[in-house]
This record gives structure tokens, C-alpha cells and sequence, in this order.
């Protein structure tokens, strides 16, 4: 696997990597930019850099969609979605007609009948298949083959499935939700069955914590946003990007890298992002220090894996040293926050396992403490996280694992808390973040991650249907799946009805159409249980209502 990290910077920073022996980077905005790089890369280079204002090691992303494989007992997008309110309403004529939705996930079975239309053309714009070498790279970017319209027409044409290839299926099913059209079974359409679609196939990687498990990273991720963004300049239409796949939860954000890009702030332009499915999963830890005197053993079990990412956040200017104590009773260093030295490394003798430690205070996107902690050819085991005090102002920290799904089921804190377990992406006001419900049951589905984000306000915004959904899947089929991710591609889908119903309305309407102003609406519209006090931290301000919703925007017209 080759290297990779996303930088902030300020200047000429394609000269200033070139001068540094760097020619394999991708430029996304004027503030952020990727470098690419093989195992051998220094990367301590980057440091020396004085274009570059932060860098971060690549940090592993995982889907928000679990995929059942079963159509018994599943639920339709038209009854989850409540979108019969808009298609058998004589009054209201919206189907996402000129509106695009953004999958950023696994691909596209482009052949799938629901994403073709009647006269056998494809409702997708293009697919930048990242890790294709058949064709050319879009403009700007130094890997995969951008895939055209005509182009999948032609094999349409030809039932040729090579261009492309979704070999996990979650990227077919996010599009089906948000977009389908239903040409196989009408039963099974999408939302916004005559939206478009731009689709990004992200490049997998294999076994980074657990054998077999697999997962992209934030680089490929965020020159997916890139791509997104040029064809959205190229199309002249309205853009809905849907967040479908979570980097690790964050309990004290105040931005992220997407905040870089301008263009995601435009009228027209809605983000909307799965909370995460970390609700029940054992990955979060919260504990407060009464005092400097006395350090926290947090107990960590550990199953058979390759290594183990451990993130630690204090609150405020607070800081925080760290240890770990391996189960045969070895400590490692003790990292301490010391202006010129933010590195640690060493080993655990007896069980072969090294370590590194790197500290961020403040780190970008919060502005608080952030150590990484990776234990490599870690065993199995009791392992102890041990915490020291070192300056207290709430004495509040949290702990993060990677997201289960990407680790052994048994690998957990052995006290967890659920809460703060919302994902980076969907943790900032820009975005709308939406968890998943359980419509058979009224009421959260478990696995749903919940807010809030401490000193931010509540997360997530709302609600959606997202358990055991009925969806397109691979080799033209289709099948459920359950996850926050589902609920945002729901959510994509209908608030692509709400873009076109809102541009039919005229100019003085068109205002409407950001991000902030359209998740009012959708709060405004939410269904609410009388049982339960609003906003909370897992629902937000509700359940998803597409007839409310529409009812709030009507009565502003």
C-alpha cells in the first residue's frame, strides 16, 4: 500500500514539492492538497516544507451500510421515504428532474436496469473509478479512469459490465435508494427516480487492523469531493453529495477538510452525511479527571488483529499524557506534550509489538489535544490505556477505537459509552447528518451513533428510515441493507424533491436552497414523540417527514 496524506498549505505548494523530490500530489483547493508517496517516504520531509501548514497521515474510512442480502421482510424507499405524497399528488409534479446526487462509496452496477432510462440511456453522468487503469485520470488527478456518459451508454448498448466494476455492492445500493428509477421492479424505485447521478469508485485496501476487512482512506475520499465538485461545474446543476462511508467518530469538532471547499457552501449545493453506526459497537470511551494527582486506567480487550489505532481528545486547552501496558505487564513510554518532540516510538519486547505515539496540540480540527496511538502486531489480550494529568481545565477526554467494522467484534473498551459517537464528516454545521430509525419497530435503530458534539450543539439533525431497506444491489439484482448510510442516501433522494419543488417556485424562492436554510425545513417537518424531549442527542429534532416538510416550505410561498 502506497502512502498517503492530505496537507493544508499556503502559497506556491506545487513548486515547493517539487523542489522536495514530491511529484505525486493532487491539488483539491487553495487551502488543501494530497501527496501520494511509497513505503520508503520520510515523511518528517514535510515538516521542512514551510508551504505546508499541517499534515496528517491518511486515516481509514469504513461504510455506513450493512448489507442484509435478503428481500424478506424488507421495507420499500416509497413507503420508508413517504414519497407517494409526491407521486400520486396531481398538484405536485418533482421526480429530482435536474438535480444531481454525488456516491462516493464502492461504485455502480451501471447496467443494474433502474439506472437506465427509457430510451436505454444511463442516469449517470460519469464514474471516476479510482482504481481502474483501463482509461484516463479526470483533469486534475493522477490515478484511476474517468468513465463518460457515452461511454456507458455504449456498453448499456453492448451489455459490456467491464468499464466498471461495484464488488461490494454498498455503492449500488446508496444509489438505488437515492435515485433508482425502478425499470425492473416498480415496487423497489428509489426516491428521486429522474435525478442524476455522478459516482466515484473508491480504491479499496485490505486488512489494515483485521484480515479480510476492508476500508478506503480520506485522501481518495476528499479527491473524490474534487471530482464531484468539477463535474458539478462542468453540469451546471443543482449537487447533492451523499457521505455514505464514516472516517472515525469525533467528540470535539469545530470543522473538517470539507469546509476547505468553497463550492460546497453554494446555493444548490447540499452535504449530507450517516452519522455513523457506532452507537452499540464499544469503540468510544469517556471518562473526566477530578484531579492532577491521580492517572486513569481505561481497560482495552483485544482480539486477533494486525494493529489497533487508539485516538485520544481532551476538552479545551486541557492536556493529557498517555501510556499503554501491554497484557504481560510492559509499559511504553509516556508521551507528554513537549513542543519539539511530538513523536514516540518503541516496542513491547515480550510480545513483539512496536508502537508509535504522535501528539497534535492543538490539532486543526478541533483545536484541542489529539494522540494517535498505533500498536503494531499487536496480541490479543487485556491491554491498558493509561492516562496522566498534566493541565486540567474540565478534565474531560474521550478515547476512540476504529470503527468496528473494521476491527474483531471482541476488540472493545470493556466500559464504553455510547454517546459522541457521531463520525468526523458529519460532525460540523455544514453538513446535514442524519441517523437511522427503525420504522417497523418506531423506534432508533441500535447501532445508530449519537451526538451531541461537545460545546457544538446537538447532532444528529434528524432521523431517517434505514433499517432492512429494499435497494439495487450487484449483478442487476437487488436486495436490504441497514445502516445510517441507507438513511442518508434517503435523505439525499428527498431533499432532491425539495431542491426542484423549490426552483419551481421562482427567484425569490431560490434562496432557500443551502444547506442550513434546508435543514431547518427538514427539522421543521420532522415527526416528533410526544414522550420524548426534542432536540436529543439520538434523534436530533426528529423523524424524517417529507408531507410536513413540504407543508413548511408551502406556507412560505
Amino acid at each position: 500500500m502506497e502512502l498517503s496524506y492530505p496537507i493544508t498549505y499556503i502559497g506556491d505548494i506545487a513548486t515547493a514539492l517539487k523542489d522536495n523530490g514530491i511529484n505525486n500530489y493532487i491539488i483539491l483547493n487553495q487551502t488543501l492538497a494530497l501527496i501520494y508517496a511509497d513505503k520508503k517516504f520520510n515523511e518528517n520531509i514535510l515538516d521542512k516544507i514551510k508551504q505546508v501548514t499541517w499534515w496528517q497521515e491518511a486515516r481509514p474510512m469504513s461504510s455506513m451500510i450493512e448489507i442484509n442480502r435478503i428481500l424478506e421482510g424488507g421495507e420499500t424507499v416509497t413507503n420508508a421515504s413517504g414519497t407517494n405524497y409526491i407521486y400520486d399528488n396531481p398538484y405536485i409534479s418533482v421526480s429530482g428532474e435536474g438535480i444531481m446526487i454525488a456516491i462516493i462509496d464502492s461504485g455502480i452496477d451501471y447496467l443494474h436496469p433502474d439506472f437506465i432510462n427509457d430510451d436505454n440511456t444511463s442516469k449517470i453522468i460519469s464514474i471516476w473509478d479510482q482504481s481502474s487503469s483501463k482509461g484516463t485520470p479526470p483533469e486534475g488527478m493522477i490515478f484511476g479512469s474517468e468513465i463518460t456518459r457515452e461511454e456507458i451508454n455504449k456498453a448499456i448498448k453492448e451489455k459490456d459490465s467491464t468499464l466498471s466494476r461495484d464488488n461490494t455492492g454498498t455503492g449500488t445500493i446508496a444509489a438505488g435508494i437515492a435515485s433508482g428509477n425502478g425499470r425492473k421492479n416498480a415496487l423497489y424505485k428509489g426516491v428521486a427516480t429522474k435525478s442524476e447521478l455522478v459516482v466515484v469508485k473508491l480504491r479499496e485496501y485490505e486488512g489494515l487492523f483485521e484480515e479480510g476487512k476492508i476500508n478506503y482512506y480520506n485522501t481518495d475520499f476528499l479527491a473524490g469531493i474534487k471530482y464531484v465538485i468539477d463535474v458539478y461545474k462542468k453540469e451546471k446543476k443543482f449537487l447533492v453529495v451523499n457521505l455514505s462511508i464514516a472516517e472515525k467518530s469525533r467528540a470535539y469538532v469545530l470543522t473538517n477538510l470539507l469546509d476547505t471547499f468553497e463550492e460546497l457552501k453554494n446555493p444548490g449545493v447540499i452535504v449530507v452525511s450517516g452519522a455513523g453506526n457506532e452507537g452499540n459497537t464499544d469503540i468510544h470511551y469517556e471518562g473526566v479527571f477530578k484531579d492532577k494527582k491521580s492517572p486513569h486506567d481505561i481497560v482495552i480487550e483485544v482480539g486477533l488483529q494486525k494493529l489497533l489505532d487508539i485516538s485520544i481528545a481532551s476538552n479545551g486547552p486541557d492536556k493529557i499524557g498517555a501510556a499503554i501496558i501491554s497484557p504481560s505487564g510492559e509499559m511504553s513510554y509516556h508521551a507528554t506534550y513537549e513542543p519539539e518532540n511530538d513523536e514516540y516510538y518503541g516496542k513491547f519486547i515480550l510480545e513483539d509489538s512496536p508502537y508509535e505515539m504522535r501528539y497534535s496540540y492543538p490539532w486543526l480540527l478541533s483545536g484541542n489535544e489529539e494522540l494517535l496511538m498505533r500498536i503494531i502486531n499487536i496480541k490479543p489480550g487485556i491491554w491498558t490505556l493509561r492516562l496522566f494529568p498534566e493541565v486540567l481545565i474540565s478534565g474531560e477526554y474521550d478515547i476512540y477505537l476504529p470503527n468496528q467494522n473494521l476491527i474483531p467484534e471482541n476488540t472493545r473498551f470493556l466500559d464504553p459509552n455510547s454517546f459522541a459517537t457521531i463520525t468526523l464528516y458529519g460532525a460540523t454545521e455544514s453538513v446535514i447528518t442524519v441517523g437511522a430509525y427503525n420504522d417497523k419497530t418506531r423506534s432508533m435503530w441500535i447501532g445508530s451513533s449519537k451526538g451531541p458534539i461537545k460545546g457544538r450543539g446537538v447532532k444528529p439533525d434528524i432521523v431517517a428510515a434505514g433499517v432492512d431497506i429494499i435497494s439495487t444491489f450487484i449483478n442487476q439484482g437487488y436486495t436490504t441493507s441497514t445502516g445510517t448510510g441507507v438513511s442518508s442516501s434517503l435523505t439525499c433522494g428527498v431533499i432532491a424533491l425539495l431542491m426542484e419543488y423549490i426552483y419551481q417556485q421562482g427567484p425569490t424562492m431560490r434562496k432557500l436552497l443551502f444547506t442550513k436554510v434546508l435543514k431547518t425545513y427538514l427539522m421543521l417537518g420532522a415527526t416528533q414523540n410526544e414522550i420524548y424531549t426534542y432536540p436529543n442527542s439520538s434523534q436530533g429534532y426528529g423523524v424524517l417527514n417529507l408531507q410536513n416538510t413540504m407543508k413548511a416550505i408551502a406556507s412560505k410561498i
